[in-house]
């Protein structure tokens, strides 16, 4: 019973990284945040929904801070903390060129006018391949952030624990 649920976790999780990795390949290819409106919702939504179970399984593991470098590393392969640790710093590369890229605008179409808006104030206008160059990068850096997590949970659920509760 405790193994098929963790097994059914990990493929959830697994999911969710290839769903992400597919997001992320895409937005080379011209997608973005808003075609992928529905399934963003769902991604983002879906890293919370598999996070819960970790706290029920472990909740004094899940709040000590060293809990991802030391706790989460028992019982897994070595190379998935420095695989984690890179992906997070992908991350946040990602979100620095997307904070650089827009401005720390959103990119928008206003008037017929691809633009860098920031609270109802236009912080730049764009040519139509800037603009869709800035939309890619939003949704590499969003795509980015859920490879990390659904990476991390899709670890944590494969690889059996010393103690487990589910």
């Amino acid at each position: 019973m405790i193994s098929a649920m963790r097994r059914f976790l990990a493929i959830l999780s697994a999911s969710g990284l290839a769903a992400a990795t597919y997001a992320y390949i895409g937005s080379f290819a011209g997608s973005t945040m808003d075609a992928l409106v529905q399934w963003a919702f769902v991604l983002h939504i879906g890293i919370f929904l598999l996070m819960l179970p970790m706290y029920v399984v472990e909740p004094l593991s899940t709040k000590s801070r060293t809990f991802f470098w030391k706790e989460f590393a028992i019982g897994i392969p070595r190379w998935v903390v420095p695989v984690a640790k890179l992906l997070g710093l992908i991350c946040a590369i990602h979100f620095v060129i997307f904070l650089v890229e827009s401005h720390a605008a959103s990119p928008q179409i206003k008037d017929g006018e691809f633009v860098l808006n920031s609270h109802g104030r236009i912080v730049k206008v764009l040519t139509q391949s800037e603009y869709w160059h800035v939309k890619g990068a939003e949704l590499r850096m969003f795509a980015t952030g859920w490879i990390f997590f659904y990476f991390v949970q899709t670890m944590y659920w494969w690889f059996p624990r010393r103690h487990q509760v589910v």
